[in-house]
């Protein structure tokens, strides 16, 4: 699990706790059964209407990528990529079909396996880029998932909150009960803004970097592979790839601040 998003969601909502204790309310008085249930059930229900059944079962891999550890290891893939690109060079491309059974990616198996098979570079880039475009539709199904229940939710909040206002109209003779069945009104409004800004719309973002890390990862194997297939040397390989790292401070930046 990605000690970050866990971590994320853990202090938002511990400050959110804080802030009601601070303001001397009971914790207790936040806790309604019939706004939750409008909210969150009415808030996916209305998300679900508009996606299929396939997308449906898709949504937990989906979900489990937004709280997943799994960090691309860019310099150790760099180092697989010029290790057959030096076996490439030295035994011919057909020398790496032994190495293909023992790789985990599929995007890189696949990638490999065309090389050797001898397909075009044109068909290769092709081939690969439709992959990776396939790859970002997969993660926008679940990032515009989560969007969508980001803007559902505040609105079925509101919902929530007006049907609680028609009730307390409802009991205007007694006085005493108006001030408890106002605030009991803005539980759902509460709710509903609280869990798009808390919870949908930051795993919504958050599935957005996993996409970028994720497809970065993609492009890194594709410039490599198709390097593998020109005959380019190993050194000239890993010098290319090494381009696609992410500097831990952009170049000029470090003049810039002391400018500044």
């Amino acid at each position: 699990m990605d000690i970050v998003t866990i971590g994320g969601l853990i202090f938002a909502w511990a400050c959110v706790l804080v802030s009601i204790v601070l303001e001397g309310a009971p914790l207790g008085g936040f806790v309604k059964g019939p706004p939750a249930l409008l909210v969150f059930g009415g808030t996916l229900g209305a998300t679900l209407i508009g996606m299929s059944k396939k997308e449906i079962k898709t949504l937990g891999a989906k979900t489990r990528k937004a709280f997943s550890n799994k960090e691309p290891k860019y310099k150790e893939l760099i180092d697989t990529l010029v290790g057959f690109a030096t076996v490439s060079r030295r035994d011919g491309v057909l020398a790496l079909e032994n190495s293909i059974e023992s790789i985990n990616d599929e995007f890189l198996k696949k990638g490999l396996q065309l090389v050797v098979d001898g397909v075009d570079t044109d068909r290769l880039r092709h081939t690969l880029e439709t992959d990776m475009a396939s790859l970002k539709a997969w993660y926008k199904e679940g990032q515009e998932f989560y969007k969508q229940m980001g803007g559902f939710s505040p609105t079925l909040g509101i919902i929530g909150t007006v049907l609680g206002l028609i009730a307390m109209l409802a009991e205007l003779e007694n006085a005493e009960a108006m001030g408890p069945a106002i605030a009991s009104a803005f539980i759902a409004t509460m709710y509903g803004i609280s869990a798009a800004n808390l919870v949908y719309l930051p795993i919504g973002n958050k599935l957005k970097t996993v996409e970028t890390k994720d497809l970065h990862e993609k492009k890194i194997i594709l410039e490599g592979l198709m390097c593998i297939q020109d005959g380019v040397s190993p050194r000239m390989v890993e010098q290319t790839l090494l381009s696609f790292l992410y500097p831990e401070v952009p170049k000029g930046m470090e003049q810039a601040e002391v400018k500044a």
